[in-house]
């Protein structure tokens, strides 16, 4: 990953300065790669949050004018009480066969 990186900045290092800054001084830049590899995907993808932000726009766009701004806010909350209580119980991709790993990794025993 870091070669790659590497190899990415030496290309684009003069047409965007500000970015290529950003990415080589992110010390989280490759924080995933501590987690057990079958979550990576899961991880790094932003696929869950571009599906969910799709949803809120398809079901906000016929209703263009909300009275108020308090309107919008319960709608919005509505919607997302919805799609917790949808995917509460799914596993992700990977997070099965990384369960016991994930276990050791964040619940400490006393």
């Amino acid at each position: 990953g870091r070669k790659a990186l590497e190899t990415f900045c030496d290309k684009w290092k003069a047409a965007y300065p500000k970015v290529i800054k950003s990415l080589c001084e992110n010390p989280y830049m490759f924080t995933f790669y501590g987690f057990p590899k079958p979550i990576w995907r899961s991880i790094y993808s932003t696929n869950l949050i571009e599906s969910f932000n799709k949803q809120i726009k398809k079901y906000t766009k016929p209703k263009e004018q909300f009275p108020h701004e308090e309107a919008l806010e319960k709608f919005l909350v509505a919607q997302f009480e919805d799609y917790n209580h949808r995917f509460a119980t799914r596993c992700h991709i990977g997070f099965d066969q990384a369960r016991v790993e994930l276990q050791a990794m964040f619940i400490t025993k006393d």
